[in-house]
């Protein structure tokens, strides 16, 4: 019984990267999504993928290192996690990729405008 309990921290610290990196693993593949045509068949497939990958993450981790004790913290920091990734992603990819597109966007007119004069 001493032994789970100590190994709670290292657990909250686990729950918290693999909400994280299941995040990433949304992000990654709804980016292949978008690269494939945005066809609802294919997103419905990543999305599953997505999914799946998420929660065998969190299955894995949390046999191997709680034992397999699911408890309710387990699944409100993993949550937790996973929503903050998505939140931070979703604002720092936009205005990264906003910023990007107008650089690349503006060079790219340039270019066009340069060729045809």
């Amino acid at each position: 019984m001493l032994y789970p309990t100590l190994n709670q921290p290292l657990m909250f610290l686990l729950l918290i990267i693999a909400g994280l990196a299941s995040g990433v693993i949304f992000d990654i593949l709804n980016m292949v999504v978008t690269l494939l045509g945005n066809d609802k068949y294919s997103h419905h497939f990543f999305n599953f993928l997505s999914v799946l990958f998420s929660f065998a993450l969190l299955f894995v981790i949390n046999l191997k290192f709680n034992y397999g004790q699911f408890r309710i913290y387990v699944l409100a920091i993993f949550i937790a996690s996973f929503l903050l990734e998505r939140l931070i992603s979703k604002i720092l990819w936009t205005k990264l990729i906003k910023k990007c597109y107008s650089i690349f966007g503006r060079k790219r007119q340039k270019d066009e405008q340069g060729e045809s004069n």
